[in-house]
């Protein structure tokens, strides 16, 4: 019997990969026997519900529903439905009850077909199971679909066309590295962790849609246990010159190539993205949920000097945050980026720091310096993810995928 990730997979479609285009990087040895990429075009599953009680789910236009325990079609539609669906003892209830069945997988059967979760637009087909008496649900959709929905909030029409292309090739890198790691997992990646918000927002004619079609299938791998894969990428507004490596800021074991240790635009422009924030000590420490306030110790990466943790006394214990706790709680439009330092001011507590951003990965301001001087996306990637090398997924023998 097969089982719900399997199903899925057995409706991605099988096109072949091959190496595309020359490598961006010194050691370009790349052959067929040392690709393991997926089969492109491949699909990714986003949790967009964990644990929920129930959710709107709208189908406008024709839709099949079927039983992924073995693929058969328990229902369909010509006009849609909209109802509550739920966990009920004897299975799901979405306007009917389904008796026995506890999880199903619904596909919209033509274009002009729509499907809504909590009123908001999502492409592809879309998974519900139960757990108990909640219900889980994935999108599972094209990843060329959902980076175009990931970049249509992160890419303006002011930036460089060659950033924009760079910023479509890492995505879809880092989406083929989330697809590839867990491929028989109910899901791959959750929707709250990178901001995924469906499909309703992009725009036909968007910046987003062109740079993803401009660099359609093209990947960036890296080599790991003799073979080439894709990895775990990510950008971040204006570096101040120096950038960390993925694992220390993200605190995920993950598979990402080391990254270039400087970036010498940013590195010009540090001192004129200098940002202080001041904030009174009993206030931070209602924000991070503790007694009071006696002393602050900053984590931070001896390479890069960005700051990847924070340690705050009370007098008794020790808390700790990561980076992106402390920014969440801080709010973004406070603690600018993870290039800072702390100190004690009578009842404050000042964060002073330069850039912007995370620093990890593509420095946005530096690959804008770069096309304005003439580098195309290859050469942009190239001096950010050195020793990588550039891929066209449509067309390489197809190769069995090596777990990482």
């Amino acid at each position: 019997m097969r089982t719900f990730p399997a199903i899925i997979a057995a409706a991605l479609c099988g096109a072949s990969l091959t190496i595309g285009w020359a490598d961006v990087g010194p050691d370009c040895n790349a052959t067929v026997e040392n690709i393991a990429a997926p089969s492109a075009p491949q699909n990714i599953r986003i949790l967009l519900a964990k644990d929920a009680t129930e959710a709107l789910l709208e189908i406008k236009g024709s839709y099949s529903l079927y039983n992924p325990q073995d693929g058969s079609k328990v229902s369909s539609g010509i006009l849609g439905k909209r109802f509550m669906v739920h966990a009920v003892e004897s299975g799901l209830k979405w306007g009917e009850e389904f008796p026995g069945l506890y999880q199903f997988y619904i596909q919209p059967k033509s274009e002009d077909s729509s499907v809504f979760i909590n009123g908001i637009q999502y492409s592809g087909n879309i998974a519900i199971y139960a757990v108990g008496n909640r219900i889980n649900i994935v999108n599972d959709i094209d990843i060329e679909s959902y980076i175009k929905s990931l970049l249509s909030l992160q890419i303006s029409s002011t930036m460089e066309n060659e950033v924009m292309a760079a910023m479509a090739i890492l995505a879809r890198t880092n989406a083929y590295y989330a697809a590839s790691r867990h491929p028989d997992a109910f899901w791959n990646i959750a929707a709250a962790d990178v901001g995924y918000q469906g499909s309703g927002l992009i725009a036909p004619t968007s910046a987003a849609m062109r740079a993803v079609d401009s660099t359609r299938h093209l990947i960036l791998v890296h080599p790991k246990d003799g073979k080439s894969l894709p990895f775990a990428t990510a950008w971040t507004e204006h570096s101040a010159g120096k950038l960390a490596a993925y694992q220390t800021m993200f605190r995920k074991d993950a598979f990402a190539p080391s990254p270039c240790p400087d970036a010498p635009h940013a590195a010009l422009d540090r001192k004129e993205t200098k940002w202080n924030y001041s904030i009174a000590t009993k206030t931070l420490a209602h924000l991070l949920d503790v007694p009071h306030i006696s002393n602050v110790e900053l984590f931070t990466d001896s390479t890069s000097g960005k700051v990847y943790g924070i340690r705050v006394k009370d007098g008794q214990e020790s808390h700790d945050f990561d980076f992106f706790a402390l920014q969440q709680r801080l709010g973004k439009q406070h603690l600018l980026s993870s290039d800072f330092t702390v100190s004690l001011k009578d009842d404050s507590i000042v964060f002073a720091g330069y850039g912007k951003g995370h620093g990890v990965g593509l420095c946005l301001y530096s690959a804008g310096a770069m096309a304005q001087n003439g580098d195309n996306a290859l050469k942009i990637l190239s001096k950010f993810y050195p020793e990588t090398y550039l891929l066209n997924l449509n067309a390489l023998p197809e190769t069995k995928q090596d777990a990482y």
